[in-house]
Parts: structure tokens; C-alpha cells; sequence
């Protein structure tokens, strides 16, 4: 990145992030999950020329990290092509599986392909239970041998949990994931229903929490989080803040989807987030899309909340110095000063770890 961009980016409040489903169709079968409902003849798969189209327009609305979704996708054919693709515009690329389809051959490409972030998706304290639950038996055992390999290559991958019932003690979870030889984890919240196209709910009783519960769900992570031998990846703030939504408080970070952050389907549809049904535009046309800051409460969504806790101290700076520029000193030193910024900047250290063990 020149010092241009740099500078840039500093102005604009920080990088973009966009998660992008190249797919609708997946091999599990998770009850918390709706892809596995989708019909054969409705299964779909990006259209390839427009994704590579899609990255290069989100390099220049200011986006630096893309996650790969699905679905599965592993399933999806031209994922590779992709990856590379984002290498060369230097986005930094994060890929989301339930590891079922990745083997020596496929790491060796993803390696290759520049990819800089493995998230796998585990569901329960157990091989048993995970698998079960997957409907993909063999599963643990394969990420088990497959964790070395990722090692060597430069891939030590992200666990991904959703919080639900087939967890029961939060504790056990986080000893089985590191007896399984992982170092990172990042907490997915419950979630039963979505408007946009995402598939990724159910409302299921496994993630069907009343607010109590969810309340005593987010203060056991921030337990948990003490003690861990894993970095624990979600930030105590943003915990807290949903904790205060629970309680009908006002939070202190509003959420960056639609400004920072954005959803894409398997039809490379530009949604704000996985949450609300607008389709905003195509991807290639991501740049057209004006900023939307409504300090919107609509969701729980990590993907998003966690994220706005760590960025907005960029965005206050990038607000404060904006003020600055147009003569409003009150407005823009307020900003620089404000003290949600160096709790920001906690959260923001936290998150460092996404970048390695």
C-alpha cells in the first residue's frame, strides 16, 4: 500500500470489509442453517467474471478485507481464480468452511492463492456432537489431521463457534478446540431470523435464546476470555454494548454496515448486512452506493458489531479531522477527544490477533 493510499484510507475512517457468498449451496446439514433446505435446482454459484469485476470496484470504494463465504465454499469452482484475484488488487482475504473438502493438494492452492485467513466452523464440545450436528461423519478427525499442514503453510485457521445449545459449558468448548490444536476463536451470536438473502439462520430451538439467556451467554465469553488458553477474538466492548441493546440502553458504537461494512450473495447483490432485506445494488456498482450512518440496532450480528467497536476510532478521527477542515473546531476536537475512542482503541488491540497467534 503507497502512503497515498495510506493517508487516504486514514481519512475515510479505515478499511472496508465485505463478506461475500459465492454460493447458496452447502454439504451440511446444521440444524441452525437454512442452506441445507435449498433445492438442487435453486442452487447457485457466482458468476465468476462478475465477482473479479466486483473485487477490483471494492478496492476502489476502499475496501482491504473480503471473506468468502457461502454456503460452502469449497463447493464453488472458481474460488481459487478469486482469491488470486484479491491478492493481486492486495485485498486481504479471509475464506469461512466447514474444512469437509479441503485436503494437502487444496491447502498447497489456497496457500498460493494468497489466501491470509482460514476460519473453520466447529458446532460442539465434541467429535461426536460436531459431526452428528454436520451431518458429515469423519469430520473432526479430518480437521485434526489437516491442523499440522495448515500450520506449514502459513494458515494457523480461526475457529468459528455459534453460540448455542448444543455448547452447554462454554469452558468445555474452549478445551476441546484447543486440544484439537487451535489457537484462535471467534464467537458467532445466535441468530433465528434474516431479511436479506443469507441463508445462515434457523429458528431453531438450539439458538432460540430469550434475552436473559443471551445476556448470561455474552458475560460467560467475557469469563471465559480471562482464563483461555485461546485468544478469544470477540471484544469485551462489543459484548458489553450488546448487553446494553438487551437492556434497552443506548450503545456506544453504532454499527458500520452500509458504511464500512457490507453483505454480497451468489447473485452479487450488495446488501448493507446479513439482517436487512434492502439489496442496495450490484457489486460492480459498489461505488455509487452512499454512506448510510443511521446508528442502526436492528441485529446482533459479530460480523458487524464487533468490527464497529474496533474501527471507530477510525471513523472518529476521520470525522474529527473532516470538522477540522471545514472550520468546525468544537465539532472536530471533540471527535479527536472523545473518550469512546481510547476504549476503541482497546478492542482494536484485542483484535491484533486476527492477524496471528
Amino acid at each position: 500500500m503507497t502512503t497515498r493510499e495510506l493517508l487516504h484510507l486514514i481519512l475515510e475512517g479505515g478499511p472496508g470489509f465485505c463478506q461475500i457468498a459465492v454460493t447458496n449451496t452447502c454439504n451440511a446439514h446444521c440444524s441452525f442453517c437454512s442452506f441445507p433446505g435449498v433445492a438442487p435446482a435453486a442452487r447457485v454459484m457466482a458468476d465468476s467474471g462478475k465477482l473479479h469485476r466486483g473485487l477490483a470496484a471494492l478496492k476502489s470504494r476502499g475496501v482491504r478485507y473480503v471473506c468468502f463465504t457461502g454456503g460452502e465454499p469449497l463447493l464453488y469452482p472458481d474460488l481459487l481464480p478469486a482469491l488470486a484475484r484479491a491478492r493481486d488488487l492486495e485485498i486481504h482475504t479471509l475464506l469461512c468452511t466447514n474444512a469437509s473438502r479441503l485436503d494437502s493438494a487444496y491447502i498447497r492452492n489456497l496457500q498460493a492463492a494468497g489466501l491470509q485467513t482460514l476460519i473453520i466452523s466447529l458446532d460442539a464440545p465434541s467429535a461426536a456432537a460436531h459431526d452428528t450436528h454436520r451431518g458429515l461423519p469423519g469430520l473432526t478427525a479430518h480437521i485434526r489431521e489437516l491442523m499440522p499442514e495448515l500450520r506449514r503453510a502459513g494458515l494457523d485457521p480461526v475457529a468459528s463457534v455459534t453460540l448455542s445449545r448444543l455448547i452447554g459449558d462454554l469452558g468445555e468448548m474452549v478445551r476441546f478446540l484447543n486440544e484439537l490444536g487451535f489457537h484462535r476463536v471467534t464467537f458467532s451470536y445466535p441468530i433465528t431470523r434474516l431479511h436479506s438473502s443469507y441463508l445462515g439462520f434457523a429458528d431453531h430451538a438450539s439458538v432460540d435464546f430469550n434475552p436473559d439467556e443471551l445476556y448470561r451467554w455474552f458475560s460467560r465469553v467475557k469469563e471465559v476470555k480471562a482464563t483461555s488458553p485461546l485468544h478469544i477474538l470477540n471484544p469485551d466492548l462489543a459484548l458489553t454494548d450488546l448487553q446494553r441493546q438487551l437492556e434497552h440502553r443506548p450503545g456506544r458504537f453504532p454499527c458500520l454496515a452500509g458504511f464500512k461494512y457490507f453483505f454480497v450473495d451468489w447473485h452479487l447483490q450488495v446488501y448493507r448486512c446479513h439482517y436487512l432485506d434492502e439489496s442496495l445494488c450490484s457489486l460492480e456498482e459498489i461505488g455509487s452506493i452512499e454512506p448510510i450512518r443511521d446508528n442502526c440496532t436492528a441485529c446482533a450480528i459479530d460480523c458487524y458489531r464487533d468490527p464497529s467497536v474496533c474501527q471507530y476510532l477510525a471513523v472518529s478521527v476521520a470525522d474529527g479531522l473532516a470538522a477540522l477542515r471545514r472550520g468546525r473546531w468544537l465539532q472536530g476536537l471533540g471527535s479527536l477527544l472523545h473518550p469512546y475512542n481510547f476504549l476503541s482503541l482497546s478492542a482494536l488491540w484485542e483484535g491484533w490477533h486476527w492477524l496471528g497467534s
